[in-house]
C-alpha cells in the first residue's frame, strides 16, 4: 500500500474527529513509515501495513489530545459545558492501541506459542 491509501484507511478511521484531514492522516503515516526505514513513496508490504496503522493511530490519538488538552469547563447558571475529559479520552485511546501494537509486535516477533489443550476445546 502507498502513503495516500494508508492515509485514506487513517482518515476513514478518525473522520469523526473535527478539523483532522488528509493532511494530518498523510503526515502521521509518513512519519511512521519512516521510522519503520520505508520513503513516503515505497509500496509497502502488506505484512507491515497493520503495524503501521496502528503506529499512525498512536501518533494522531496522542496529537489530537495534545491540541485539545486546553479544552475547560464552563457553568453558566443552568446551562454548563464541560470538554476537560475530551484529552484524557485520546490519550486513554493512544495507550490502548499502544497495548494492541505491543501484541501485534510480540505475535510477529517472538516465534513463541502455547499450543491449546486438546482436553480443553
Amino acid at each position: 500500500m502507498t502513503a495516500e491509501q494508508l492515509a485514506e484507511r487513517l482518515l476513514r478511521r478518525f473522520k469523526s474527529v473535527p478539523d483532522y484531514g488528509l493532511e494530518d492522516a498523510l503526515e502521521a503515516v509518513e512519519d511512521v513509515m519512516s521510522e519503520e526505514g520505508y520513503e513516503p513513496s515505497d509500496d509497502v508490504p502488506s505484512d507491515d501495513v497493520k503495524v503501521i496503522l496502528l503506529k499512525a493511530q498512536i501518533s494522531s490519538a496522542w496529537s489530537i489530545a495534545f491540541s485539545v488538552a486546553h479544552y475547560f469547563k464552563y457553568t453558566d447558571g443552568e446551562e454548563s459545558v464541560d470538554k476537560t475529559k475530551v484529552a484524557e479520552n485520546y490519550r486513554n485511546l493512544a495507550l490502548d492501541l499502544q497495548g494492541l501494537l505491543d501484541k501485534e509486535e510480540f505475535k510477529s516477533k517472538s516465534g513463541f506459542a502455547i499450543m491449546p489443550r486438546p482436553d480443553r476445546q
